[in-house]
């Protein structure tokens, strides 16, 4: 997959792309132009880009710098796989205009970043806590399981939304035999001993021993950590 055009420009340790139009769904700047490696992503660089629904985009880990709105002008674009480190991007306070998962192959990160907030930590975390959008526990639950760049009162803020939802969410999964499920749950770390006992009489009664397994697991890691 090719991109229909690049405008690009010398900059710093390589060259900077100002323009890259590319009708493909799955968009990928090069590593390098000319010989030179693609260290820079300039202000609404995919502008002019046709929209053609759900696209992703693909950064090599030779770009290091980005424009704060490198990724504005652009509708559809629903990921983004860097293959350098989280840190970069952090660095680059980039502002998201839609929905979009962050994925750091440099690293392991990933996010579901959301439209109207910073694509940053703590921004992201700050702006969504004190705004008055509903934090969804999708948000929470991943914040607190992946988290990368999170403050302890912004953890805080988080745990409260979910000690709300959480208990009937864990009873769900127990219902449905849903281990996976159940796990991320446990994985936040915010149930206590009291909730886990609760949820262990449940389980036990339901019959689901894979579901109590995973319980009594969290617990005597609790014990053990003692």
């Amino acid at each position: 997959m090719m991109a229909n055009k690049i405008d690009w420009e010398p900059v710093d340790g390589g060259v900077g792309i100002t323009k890259l139009v590319s009708t493909d769904r799955d968009i990928v700047v090069p590593e390098e132009i000319d010989g030179m490696p693609v260290v820079h992503l300039g202000s609404r660089f995919l502008m002019g880009s046709p929209n053609s629904g759900s696209r992703s985009l693909r950064i090599p880990s030779s770009v290091v710098s980005f424009d704060r709105d490198a990724f504005s002008g652009i509708m559809g674009l629903r990921t983004i796989r860097y293959s350098g480190n989280m840190d970069v991007l952090n660095n680059s306070r980039l502002n998201a205009e839609y929905d979009c998962r962050i994925v750091c192959e440099g690293d392991g990160f990933s996010f579901d970043f959301i439209s109207g907030f910073p694509m940053s930590f703590p921004e992201f975390d700050e702006a969504i806590l004190s705004s008055h959008v509903t934090t969804k526990v999708e948000t929470a639950m991943e914040r607190i399981s992946n988290p990368y760049g999170l403050e302890d009162h912004h953890r805080d803020g988080y745990v409260t939304i979910l000690r709300r939802k959480v208990i009937p969410m864990a009873e769900h999964a127990i219902t449905g035999n849903n281990p996976s499920e159940l796990d991320r749950i446990l994985s936040t770390g915010i149930l206590d001993r009291e909730d886990l006992r609760t949820l262990l009489g449940k389980s036990v009664l339901s019959g689901k021993t894979g579901m109590t397994s995973l319980i009594m697991g969290t617990i005597r890691r609790m014990e053990c950590g003692d």
